[in-house]
């Protein structure tokens, strides 16, 4: 005989729902309950008084009870009616409450969405998007998380996120990718750096001037680290931030120049410092949409993803944008 632990089933949370117990049937015994008689009660579900009390008598030998009293005018319930019938409803309402609820996500009267993303990401795309959003569909909720790399690959794989926007990362694994936009790498400096009026930026230009990085954990360095040409104080230099609001704060306070893409150069906190694209190298970033595989957004992610995606064509004609 078999042992049913060695086999990994357990009984204690096996349904007891009968296979032959239908929706229909729990209607029937609802409206015949609320109207005290058979005749009634057909003429409410628009069946033939034969038919109601034929789903009656199969409710009740699914359940092996007798749920009604019936007499030659009206209909009782027994005890054990009385007790079901508040089950029942108590089940109507739950279900009532739940294709409500789909109501309101699918017509975005309701949702909730959270999204992973960069930091300029967030500011650039993501944040003026809100306002439309919120003005035309005050029921959602929004999360958003600033996060490197690896950290969005990481939440998007977990199902922590609805979807991620960032640059790949190998802890992504399988996870679906689609390009959203490149940009350029530029120079980011006080207005008056006589650099950002040069006919020509070169990376080697940057080499006597004092350099502000973001850590190493970030998409940004990384991608500076493998660019061809970059000189020694732009790879090691004795200042990392860890985001573009502080880098900007760096640089407005004479602590040096920098580089980063032009996206994050349409970041508020930049203020009135100047970007110039760097002509040599050409440095390329490529942020993507980062989805699980199999899995379809919500109607009020995709609707928070069809709003990011217009917000990379309102910024399109800015320098160092790159159509995808």
């Amino acid at each position: 005989m078999a042992d049913c632990g060695t086999i990994g089933i357990n009984f204690r949370f096996m349904p007891v729902f009968p296979n032959n117990l239908s929706l229909r049937q729990l209607r029937a015994f609802d409206e015949v309950a609320r109207q005290g008689a058979f005749a009634p009660a057909a003429r409410e579900l628009c069946i033939t008084q034969s038919a109601l009390s034929e789903s009656i008598r199969q409710l009740e030998e699914a359940l092996g009870m007798r749920l009604v009293d019936r007499t030659t005018r009206t209909v009782g319930l027994t005890s054990a009616g009385q007790a079901f019938l508040q089950d029942v409803r108590h089940a109507f309402d739950t279900l009532e409450q739940g294709v409500q609820h789909l109501s309101d996500l699918a017509a975005l009267r309701r949702g909730k969405v959270r999204i992973a993303a960069a930091p300029s990401v967030l500011a650039v795309l993501l944040m003026p998007a809100l306002p439309r959003l919120r003005a035309e569909h005050p029921g959602i909720e929004v999360d958003l998380i600033e996060d490197s790399a690896e950290g969005i690959a990481l939440r998007v794989h977990s199902g922590q996120v609805d979807f991620g926007v960032g640059a790949a990362h190998p802890a992504g694994g399988e996870l679906l990718t689609q390009p959203l936009v490149s940009d350029q790498m530029g120079l980011v400096a006080q207005a008056d750096e006589p650099l950002l009026q040069a006919a020509q930026l070169h990376a080697a230009d940057l080499a006597q001037l004092p350099f502000v990085g973001l850590t190493t954990d970030t998409a940004i360095s990384q991608l500076l680290a493998t660019a061809p040409g970059m000189p020694a104080n732009v790879l090691h230099t004795p200042l990392r931030v860890s985001n573009p609001a502080l880098l900007f704060d760096a640089v407005r306070q004479g602590l040096g120049v920098s580089l980063i893409p032009a996206l994050t150069a349409q970041h508020p906190a930049r203020g009135a410092l100047g970007f110039r694209v760097l002509d040599t190298p050409q440095v390329v970033r490529r942020t993507l949409l980062i989805q699980r595989p199999r899995r379809a957004l919500s109607p009020a992610a995709q609707l928070l993803c069809e709003a990011l995606v217009a917000q990379v064509h309102t910024l399109s004609h800015q320098a160092g944008m790159l159509p995808d």
